[in-house]
């Protein structure tokens, strides 16, 4: 079951101001590396609810990266943001129904997300 994203590792080589935009808006502290070996660094020694990945760089592969912080961090939520007619996209889905506790979503689906969260925090206040 899906959590808010308090302390979200946002991982992106480049492009992805809406994304951080989206998640700070939402309420979320974004922690941002550059890359997959920035993630595996960050998530060794922070706790994250979520991982939110756009794109790892030319270091560590999706695939790779999303594996690692599985493997290191069961408990994290992880998120691939993928565009609407990006290559290779198939490839992403897969990926992200092979690993436990991955969600494959467009920017608009991280939005609607984050927002269903807000909704639910205020209906518990």
């Amino acid at each position: 079951m899906l959590r808010p994203f308090d302390r979200t590792l946002l991982v992106c080589s480049d492009g992805c101001e809406e994304v951080e935009e989206c998640l700070t808006r939402a309420g979320c502290r974004v922690t941002k590396v550059g890359n997959g070996d920035g993630a595996v660094y960050k998530i060794r020694r922070e706790i994250f609810d979520a991982a939110v990945l756009i794109s790892t760089g030319k270091e560590m592969d999706l695939a790779e990266t999303v594996f690692n912080l599985r493997d290191i961090s069961s408990s994290t939520e992880i998120v691939i943001v993928a565009g609407c007619g990006e290559p290779g996209g198939n490839v992403i889905g897969t990926i992200a129904a092979t690993v436990p506790d991955t969600i494959l979503l467009n920017l608009h689906g991280l939005e609607v997300l984050l927002e269903a969260f807000r909704d639910a925090s205020v209906r518990r206040a």
